[in-house]
């Protein structure tokens, strides 16, 4: 009943699209800040004069690098938002939806308990963590307010990295792994099935149930 690798990852991206513009709906509420646009308008200055040769790749990154550190504390409440509207979509969604997100829905997808157990929230928001970035961004707020300006830049290079290299080992798992569980559904002790192939199964249990239903008719009635 293993779902097809391709679809699962059709649906992932379906519902990222999905929490991106629900994200950019709610975070456009949020007044941009002057030094929000003088940011922007100094990083537009930047890449001009890296494009104009008046400055060398090594400049334009460290400039760069420190641009997008002051952009970044200017836009932790939408960080925050984002943040919460991903907790929503994966975990609350499919916790009442019998571990279907839209995506899935479209996919004919559904997530499980692995060996047939009954999921709970915790289960859907430790994939949460792992694989849709939750993690990542609540690490990314705390340095961002704990940590000074230096620390934060070394930091946020080993954390980027680090996710990347879980993103990576989850849909290498999801592509090559028999079971296809990436490590988010190890950990959460999940697993992603074919609603079809599920339905398929439930019918030939019933027809298998129905003949020896029969047989057992037939035994009776040469018994008498």
């Amino acid at each position: 009943m293993k779902a097809n690798s391709y679809k699962r990852i059709l649906a992932y991206l379906v519902d990222i699209m999905l929490v991106i513009s629900l994200s950019s709906l709610f975070t456009g509420l949020i007044p941009v800040s002057e030094k929000q646009e003088n940011l922007a308008k100094q990083f537009t200055e930047l890449t001009t004069k890296y494009r104009d040769q008046e400055i060398n790749s090594e400049e334009y990154l460290e400039k760069g690098r420190e641009i997008s550190y002051e952009m970044s504390q200017e836009t932790i409440p939408e960080t925050i938002v984002t943040t919460v509207l991903t907790l929503i979509y994966f975990v609350a969604v499919p916790y009442f939806t019998n571990g279907e997100t839209i995506g899935k829905k479209l996919m004919k997808l559904r997530i499980v308990g692995n060996k047939s157990k009954k999921l709970k929230m915790n289960n859907y928001l430790i994939r949460a963590l792992i694989i849709n970035s939750v993690l990542m961004n609540i690490v990314s707020i705390f340095m961002l307010l704990f940590l000074n300006k230096n620390i934060y830049l070394k930091a946020n290079d080993v954390v980027s990295y680090l996710f990347s290299l879980i993103y990576f080992v989850c849909i290498a798992m999801i592509l090559f792994k028999k079971d296809g569980r990436g490590l988010h559904d190890i950990l959460a002790n999940t697993k992603v099935i074919s609603t079809e192939a599920e339905k398929q199964m439930v019918l030939d249990e019933e027809k298998k149930e129905e003949k020896e239903n029969i047989k057992l008719k037939n035994a009776e009635v040469i018994g008498k």
